[in-house]
């Protein structure tokens, strides 16, 4: 269905009709009826990312001899996306992020996972192509829609239209995810849907200028704000603040109910993990996924010694709650 729904949609673009019509054919923003955003704090959410690896792109892609983006570090783009504007990593002018996850993303009923950014309103959008991949060779992109106009460029402090906008992540303002189905991707060649093992977010270059314009699906230039490159921060482009895993209502765990604490974070010896319930396996990863440390829970806190460890910060996985560890 979702694939007769994608060929319509093209068919209807191409004859003009949609524009003609005036009609807007996707969801909008948050709070708005038929919004399929996910909340950061949704129940449905089962995991999120324990691993990301960032290629900066430039800060101005039409400045070949300026700077790339520094704003942010990988870690932005782990464990729980954050309500801070200020907790996230540019990717900058056609940069990507990678990321890994403890456990392959299965192709479920709906949306399987969702892509967060730093957006501080509904209309102040910077866009991502996402794309997935089950060997970490072979990546597939979802098809993305933009149907906003492109004669004239969508400025630095610009607005977008969200329901002109699908399968482009940074569709919802912070604290909401732009939500992806894999079955959408049903019938492509060199992935498994139901082992999704990294998904792949690409910042849109947001410029109409067809030297360094990037397209949607069906060839469209996608303009969004550009250039948003920020001198002082070194930042530009979309701002990833983290990528969660979906599962459906009824396949929620209820093994944690309460949130984890954590103490003392950032943590010198020993961290105490509190909000648990016995029984429930807990793991400690570097930021490039790699398991440092595991235990079950034997009641409702539990201690896990990290003085060992470099200073830095690591990802804490417990059920389907996830937590940043800062390290001393």
């Amino acid at each position: 269905m979702a694939h007769r729904n994608i060929l319509t949609l093209a068919a209807l673009l191409a004859g003009g009709i949609l524009a003609a019509s005036g009609q807007s054919p996707f969801c909008g923003a948050v709070g708005t009826e038929g919004c399929n955003a996910i909340a950061a704090d949704s129940p449905r959410i089962a995991a999120w990312a324990t691993g990301c690896t960032v290629v900066r792109g430039p800060v101005d892609i039409a400045d070949p001899e300026g700077e790339k983006v520094r704003f942010g570090t990988e870690s932005a783009g782990i464990g729980l996306a954050s309500s801070l504007t200020t907790d996230a990593v540019s990717l900058g002018d056609g940069g990507s992020a990678t990321l890994t996850f403890a456990a392959p993303i299965r192709n479920i009923p709906g949306p399987d996972f969702a892509v967060f950014e730093n957006s501080f309103n509904d209309s102040f959008l910077e866009l991502a192509f996402v794309e997935v991949s089950t060997d970490g060779i072979r990546f597939v992109r979802f098809p993305a829609t933009s149907l906003t106009q492109t004669e004239t460029q969508v400025g630095p402090i610009g607005t977008l239209d969200p329901t002109l906008l699908n399968n482009l992540a940074g569709k919802f303002r912070i604290g909401y995810g732009t939500p992806f189905d894999l079955d959408e991707l049903r019938d492509s060649a060199g992935i498994n849907i139901d082992s999704i093992c990294y998904v792949r977010v690409v910042d849109v270059v947001g410029t109409i200028d067809p030297r360094y314009a990037t397209r949607d699906a069906y060839g469209h230039i996608v303009n969004d704000p550009y250039p948003t490159s920020d001198v002082v921060y070194a930042s530009g482009g979309f701002d990833l603040t983290g990528v969660a895993v979906l599962t459906t209502l009824s396949g929620i765990s209820s093994a944690t109910t309460a949130p984890l604490t954590l103490h003392p974070n950032p943590a010198g010896q020993w961290l105490t993990v509190g909000g648990l319930t016995p029984g429930i396996p807990l793991r400690l990863y570097s930021l490039g996924g790699q398991l440092l440390r595991q235990a079950t829970s034997a009641g409702t806190t539990t201690s896990l010694f990290v003085g060992d460890l470099p200073r830095g910060t690591y990802l804490l996985q417990a059920a389907e709650q996830s937590r940043k560890v800062v390290k001393l």
